[in-house]
């Protein structure tokens, strides 16, 4: 008796889901058990649709950058429409802070991603979810955050206190925690990870000349949300550069980890550690102490990753 199945070929331990034998008269006869085995190409039951590289859709690329560079335009600009003015002061009128109206801008960016992974998803088939890189990550994932994110949260909290201005106020931290911990992560991961690069990797794959141009973009963008749109944009250069090539540094962890949660984790444990720390200047500034836990979390996550992240080659 012989197996037909690729799995038996190779030496794997899949048992085969049909064989094939020689009847007495010397005619081969098949015996099927429910199913085939898969022909050489054809989808593994270890694969997903969301796995494999797609055709690039001109179309489909284009949805997703629509929507994310209109979500970045309406969290920009929505300050200057009169609707928009009105609802906010019927909500300050009515007690609700501005720490939790800003959160507006948070659902412009969950709905933006989640529309335009949902039309990836139903073009392509597959999950929303894993699109984005949401479910079906590597294991390990928090245990990388968590080595990763030591040096900024545990030096921001000792640094905090050695310079007095580590506020135990929640009232006080409330609205930076907010912004930089829970709104930005999300969001701007939401967007120039999952949507501009998840999304798309569905077409590229997450390697080639063509992911990693489409990676360099996003990543501009990325840095363009952290410097004011007008003529003093020159003067926040350090700034757009430091987050542009943070930008890359947090696709490469996607594409490593194929997990949204690595980048998003990362950035949300460097901002806690540059608020806690009480630095300044943004992502371009900072003393010398700031800059040195944010190179040491730089390097622990990518050292990790090199050794714990495994890229599928897709």
């Amino acid at each position: 008796m012989e197996s037909v199945c690729a799995g038996n070929r190779t030496g794997g331990s899949n048992p085969p889901l049909s064989v094939s034998f020689l009847s007495p008269d010397g005619r081969s006869a098949v015996t099927d058990r429910g199913t085939t085995c898969p022909s050489p190409g054809s989808d593994t039951p270890n694969e997903t649709p969301e796995s494999r590289p797609a055709k690039p859709s001109t179309s489909l690329i284009a949805v997703c950058w629509i929507l994310g560079v209109g979500a970045v335009a309406a969290t920009r600009f929505r300050g200057q429409w009169d609707a928009y003015r009105s609802i906010h002061q019927w909500a300050a009128n009515n007690g609700i802070p501005s720490s939790l109206r800003n959160y507006d801008s948070l659902l412009i960016y969950i709905l933006a991603a989640v529309i335009g992974a949902a039309i990836v998803s139903k073009t392509l088939g597959g999950r929303t979810t894993e699109t984005l890189r949401l479910s079906g990550s590597q294991k390990g994932v928090g245990k990388m955050l968590a080595l990763a994110t030591a040096p900024m949260i545990l030096g921001g909290i000792a640094v905090g206190l050695v310079r007095g201005g580590l506020s135990l106020d929640l009232s006080e931290a409330w609205p930076a925690f907010s912004s930089g911990v829970i709104r930005a992560p999300i969001g701007e991961e939401l967007i120039f990870r999952g949507l501009l690069v998840a999304c798309v990797a569905r077409m590229f794959g997450w390697t080639g000349r063509a992911f990693w141009i489409n990676a360099v973009f996003a990543s501009l963008a990325f840095g363009s949300i952290h410097v004011p749109w007008n003529h003093d944009a020159l003067g926040s250069l350090p700034a757009f550069l430091v987050t542009s090539a943070g930008g890359i540094w947090y696709v490469w962890l996607l594409a490593r980890w194929r997990s949204l949660w690595v980048p998003m984790g990362l950035h949300a444990g460097m901002n806690l550690g540059w608020m806690l720390m009480g630095a300044s200047g943004g992502a371009g500034g900072g003393g010398w102490i700031e800059n040195i836990l944010r190179v040491a979390t730089i390097a622990v996550a990518t050292t990790a990753t090199l050794r714990m992240g495994k890229r599928v080659e897709t």
